[in-house]
């Protein structure tokens, strides 16, 4: 805190000074943040003032994706089929999901209720997609008599797939995804997958034989995201107190202790559950010495038991820029100032934090303390000055309030007290003359006879002063 003398010509230089002070910071916390990208590159996400509030909302954009390959819950093998036939075929299947998720949304922090923390989800910015791969591996049995001689085999049927079976669901969505979750769904019509020859497969163990081993598939399959909860944690990797952000919920908060910003790690965590039919449809035929063997075309229905899997996203390091407030004191004491004269103080403003500091300043005695500026803003890290004057329009002791209320989340009332003496002005003498002199006693009494002696002794000396002059004007004629 600064004095400051009388005269509005003084305050009038004093503000253009202020003016340059506070530029010069912002140039100097300007350079400082190009000098340290370190710092700036620790987080992944920079909070902004919110649109439609700023100066009580930072608003953050964060996006989230995740890939992942995932081996369903199917990894059947049917066994020897038909039982008791002639022919049997033994198939063994396992399904794939490549699944991936994305999701965009925005963590806003608002106060002055310091922090309320909200994570609208955008619209349209969740996606949800699912390829689904299959993995069928057969052997073949064959039990036959021709002619009174019994001809066996057993084996593997290598095939090369006809087609690359796949199974691609996709979705969009507003994020977050919340339960009920959504849903992809998808049947294919049966596809044929391996047609092989078995002559070249057998024929080296059952000469003259022939034959045919055809693997129709199709898929019935659904698969269902939902986030369960977006997750706040602080650096400590500790859940933030309002917890975590949920459908039920809505919000959550956290204690702001001060400081120019805070920083929060934000991960959306869902899960993922699937379920479905694989179909495999065979058909398995040989012939030898001028006889045919086949075994019937079937669906061998495959349901695969629910799969769920977690499905939690890399977290997002959010850094979000708050307004500081800072004064220098909380109380001025004016001293004596005469009425009708004035006596200026500067009160230091600070904004330690990263935001702008929005700040109104009113007092409970404008007619005596009187504010050079009752409305400032104050960039992050900078600082600049506000002038009280004291005034007073009478004598006495004078004593008011003035209260500095801003944007800043933990203190958004801070109180300086004002006081000072008002001394009345001196009486003014009568017709430009002395005042009169007061009677109080005989000291007083004492005085004036030597003030009449006094007189005396003045007008002797003015009389003797004139008869001189008069005798030189005579000299002189």
């Amino acid at each position: 805190m600064r004095s400051l003398l009388y005269g509005d010509a003084v305050l009038s230089s004093f503000s253009s000074a202020r003016r340059r002070r506070a530029r010069a910071l912002r140039c100097a916390a300007a350079a400082l943040t190009l000098l340290a990208p370190a710092a700036a590159s620790a987080y992944d996400a920079l909070a902004k003032p919110c649109p439609d509030d700023p100066l009580f909302c930072q608003r953050a954009p964060v996006t989230f994706q995740r890939r992942e390959a995932i081996p369903l819950e199917l990894d059947f093998e049917t066994g020897w089929i038909p039982p008791s036939s002639p022919l049997q075929v033994s198939l063994r299947a396992a399904v794939f999901a490549n699944t991936e998720v994305s999701l965009s949304g925005a963590l806003e922090a608002t106060w002055p209720e310091a922090l309320s923390l909200t994570a609208p989800g955008d619209q349209g910015g969740g996606a949800f997609t699912c390829d689904y791969g299959l993995d069928v591996s057969a052997q073949g049995r064959i039990n036959i008599s021709v002619l009174g001689q019994d001809f066996d085999w057993t084996g593997d049927i290598p095939y090369v797939p006809q087609i690359d079976f796949q199974v691609h669901t996709h979705e969009a969505f507003d994020a977050w995804g919340w339960e009920p979750g959504i849903t992809l769904a998808s049947s294919t019509a049966p596809q044929r997958l391996a047609s092989v020859s078995l002559a070249d497969i057998i024929g080296g163990s059952i000469p003259g034989i022939d034959g045919r081993f055809e693997l129709d598939v199709a898929l019935d399959v659904a698969a269902r995201y939902t986030t369960h909860r977006v997750a706040l944690e602080t650096l400590e990797e500790a859940t933030v107190p309002g917890g975590d952000i949920t459908p039920e919920s809505g919000a959550s908060s956290m204690e702001y202790p001060g400081g120019p910003s805070v920083e929060l790690n934000v991960r959306p965590e869902g899960s993922v559950r699937y379920e479905g039919t694989l179909h495999l449809i065979p058909a398995f035929s040989v012939s030898l010495l001028g006889r045919a063997w086949s075994i019937p075309i079937a669906d061998i229905p495959l349901a695969f038991p629910i799969t769920e899997r977690d499905w939690i996203f890399e977290g997002e390091r959010v850094h979000v820029p708050l307004p500081d407030l800072a004064l220098d004191t909380q109380e001025i004491d004016f001293g004596a100032v005469e009425v009708g004269q004035a006596n200026a103080e500067i009160v230091r403003l600070a904004n330690a934090g990263e935001a702008l500091l929005d700040v109104t300043v009113t007092t409970d005695d404008g007619e005596s303390f009187e504010l050079v500026d009752e409305a400032l803003e104050i960039e992050g890290e900078t600082e600049i000055d506000l002038v009280i004057r004291f005034a007073p329009k009478a004598a006495g002791e004078h004593t008011a309030t003035v209260l500095v209320a801003s944007n800043d989340p933990d203190t958004p009332e801070q109180v300086i007290t004002v006081r000072g003496v008002g001394l009345a002005r001196p009486e003014q003498p009568q017709d430009g003359g002395e005042p009169p002199a007061q009677d109080s006693g005989c000291a007083c009494r004492a005085a004036a006879q030597r003030g009449d002696g006094g007189a005396f002794a003045a007008a002797g000396l003015s009389l003797a002063a004139l008869a001189s002059g008069l005798r030189r004007r005579r000299r002189a004629g």
